[in-house]
């Protein structure tokens, strides 16, 4: 891949769906951080690709490789009026946190009391929810 190449956040997507059907938990786990990725980094980007902040800190954070840019995310979605209608961006922000807290359960947690096989399709379907909003807002 050619350095000016653009990645596409969609195929952390293709490959958590790979690992949809597998019994291994690290593939299981892959996946359900795969799709929390895709949802996350294109929420991200189209933020900022549409310079869509709430303030001038909001701006900072975004534009910044900063962990804080995981919940601004969030925070924009919820917060911003141009998201307001129809909830859309209230669905994004709590979709988004649903699948940030199931992101790290299989990222950083020994034991998790769900089974992986439930934990993986939810994310999917989860990760598809805030994919198709982005797409409506477009």
């Amino acid at each position: 891949m050619k350095n000016q190449e653009k990645f596409e956040w969609s195929k952390f997507r293709d490959l958590g769906i790979e690992y949809l059907d597998e019994d291994n938990p690290a593939k299981q786990r892959t996946g359900v951080s795969r799709f929390y990725y895709s949802a996350f980094c294109s929420s991200r980007d189209f933020l900022n690709e549409n310079k869509t902040y709430l303030d001038k800190k909001s701006e900072k954070i975004m534009t910044s490789k900063n962990v804080d840019v995981h919940r601004e995310t969030s925070k924009i979605f919820k917060n911003h009026p141009k998201f307001k209608k129809d909830n859309k961006g209230k669905i994004i922000s709590k979709n988004l946190n649903k699948l940030r807290k199931m992101r790290n359960q299989a990222d950083y947690d020994k034991t998790i009391k769900k089974p992986l096989s439930e934990m993986i399709n939810e994310s999917k379907k989860i990760s598809d929810i805030i994919l198709n909003s982005l797409n409506d807002l477009t």
